[in-house]
């Protein structure tokens, strides 16, 4: 029997229309059909990770609070006995004996506290004596540490079931991600020179006039920037088709323009050590050497300089002189902190800032709306003047502080965009996340701590009338198991005038920073003979020590 026709690379035609019949979309629609409807259980998103999806969107890129599948994620780092977990600080009879109860009644109080928190009459409070940079710096470093992508708002969860998908180590994960080896998308490799002179890829911006830091000229001193952007998804044949995403180690820190800009701060730190490294004539691996030292220096101003501005220099020495963990030892993340003490932070944003002499009353809308398509890349009339936000000593008009830490949040916080009405209030999804995970009251932290436990009159010292009856309701629930952020919150107003965490607050964020470090062996506390910074650093800066504002001077961007 004879062949039938064929083509000129030897295929046979009636094989070719088979070929087709694959790519046949109502050959595909039957095949899929077949397949599930064999399938005996399909995996659903619930309501809250339908939405958590849909935020992973570039037009939204809203990371709060989103729960997106375990499945998302490889399995070996879900599944492992190693992985990194979340947990508890306290005992669990402190926890039963102190929680409130989970219920819709309990649910339904915590809406109304959370409402009342952003209230928008009320967000008008005064500012601390923080610098407004230390703010997005704490999230640059929770991103570092934490990433909670699974509990849930609706139900009790036990916090050590609960991955934790950042290692906890402030190791920069979050910048370097998995190294030049595994991650080489991040990088810069170098075309000349020594080969492990290893630079982080950097952005462009969109020219769209001066903006950034002026220098001692001010305004006048800004120019068109090109490279104050981070890395992003860009397709040069069809730029309709560019999505503009962030290529970065984590994808929370281009959530925010303050924060995007930080983590581009860091990116041209390390890039700054690497120049400085080859032209010192440095002999051995360039990469690994200047990883060492950003991180080292990034770590010495998280505790020495962060810390000591949030939780006072006493909380910190005692810290450092009382937390005991071996290199290695185990680690759960508690929730005491992540969910609890640590979001501090969300208190001391504001609804405005001065971003450069370009921009000089930027609301948090912006903040937020000039990170997303269609205004990224970054537009360089909206690059970000870091002289406003850390205290480097270079003038600008307006110098933005941190708002007071208290139970105060800033009017956009209650309309988070992606959220159906009674979930857009971030201080409402605080506490209801620390309602589902079962965290002790302030007053039981404050009693396994040994300190004495804030007075009703105290709780309720200065707030409006609104919020004090919440407070009382419900035979004074919240009052005698206070929720523990609430309670960090309020224990910094009343006994801190809002400038730094309380003894219970302040004491969670030390402990649990000076573990993780401890813990590390590579960490700067764990450097054999001791670590002393030794990068230059701003006149204003004491002899051996590194600021945060040292790290943006040193990475070149302070100045035009």
């Amino acid at each position: 029997m004879g062949k039938g026709p064929t083509l000129g690379g030897g295929i046979n035609i009636a094989s070719l229309n088979d070929l087709r019949k694959a790519l046949d979309p109502q050959v595909r629609k039957a095949a899929f059909k077949g397949f599930l409807d064999k399938i005996q259980e399909i995996p659903q998103l619930t309501p809250e990770r339908e939405i958590s999806v849909e935020a992973l969107r570039e037009s939204l890129k809203r990371f709060h609070g989103t729960k997106v599948p375990l499945s998302y994620f490889p399995g070996s780092v879900v599944r492992s006995p190693c992985a990194n977990k979340f947990g508890y600080m306290t005992p669990l009879a402190v926890r039963n004996a102190t929680k409130l109860p989970f219920n819709l009644g309990t649910q339904t109080l915590l809406g109304q506290l959370g409402t009342a928190m952003g209230n928008p009459a009320a967000a008008a409070g005064a500012d601390s004596t923080i610098p407004a940079g230390y703010t997005y710096f704490g999230q640059f470093v929770d991103h570092d540490v934490t990433f909670d992508t699974s509990s849930s708002l609706d139900a009790p969860t036990d916090a050590t079931t609960i991955n934790n998908m950042r290692s906890p180590s402030l190791e920069l994960d979050s910048l370097y991600g998995q190294g030049p080896a595994l991650d080489a998308f991040l990088y810069n490799f170098p075309s000349a020179g020594p080969p492990s002179a290893i630079k982080m890829q950097l952005g462009s911006n969109q020219p769209s006039g001066p903006g950034g830091p002026g220098g001692p000229g001010g305004g006048g001193g800004m120019q068109i920037q090109t490279d104050f952007d981070v890395p992003r998804v860009v397709n040069p044949l069809n730029p309709a088709l560019s999505t503009n995403t962030a290529i970065i180690g984590d994808p929370r820190n281009d959530e925010n323009l303050i924060v995007s800009q930080f983590h581009q701060s860091m990116l041209k730190f390390h890039n700054g050590v690497v120049d400085s490294l080859v032209v010192a004539g440095f002999p051995g691996d360039i990469f690994t050497e200047a990883k060492r030292i950003v991180t080292h220096h990034y770590q010495w101003a998280v505790v020495h300089d962060f810390l000591k501005r949030v939780c006072g220099n006493a909380a910190v020495t005692a810290a450092l002189a009382s937390v005991i963990a071996a290199p290695n030892s185990a680690f759960s993340m508690p929730v005491e902190f992540a969910v609890g003490a640590y979001r501090y932070g969300h208190s001391q944003i504001r609804n405005q800032y001065w971003l450069s002499a370009a921009q000089i009353n930027a609301s948090l809308k912006d903040v937020f709306d000039f990170i997303r398509n269609p205004r990224i890349p970054l537009m360089s009339n909206w690059v970000v003047d870091m002289n406003a936000f850390f205290p480097t000593g270079i003038p600008v008009a307006i110098f933005n502080m941190a708002k007071k830490i208290d139970s105060v949040l800033a009017a956009g916080l209650n309309t988070l965009p992606g959220f159906p009405p009674a979930m857009a209030s971030l201080a409402t999804r605080n506490l209801r996340r620390g309602l589902a995970l079962g965290l002790p009251s302030g007053q039981g932290v404050a009693g396994h701590f040994g300190i004495p436990a804030m007075t009703a009159a105290q709780l309720t010292s200065g707030l409006p009338a609104a919020e004090v009856a919440i407070l009382n309701s419900s035979g004074a629930l919240l009052l005698t198991k206070t929720p523990l952020w609430y309670y960090c919150l309020r224990e910094a107003a009343v006994l801190q005038a809002g400038n730094q965490l309380g003894p219970v607050g302040g004491r969670i964020v030390a402990e649990t920073f000076v573990r993780m470090l401890k813990r590390d062996p590579t960490s700067f506390l764990n450097v054999s003979g001791g670590f002393t910074p030794f990068l230059p650093t701003l006149p204003s800066t004491p002899a051996g020590q590194f600021t945060v504002a040292d790290i943006v001077h040193f990475a070149g961007v302070t100045m035009p």
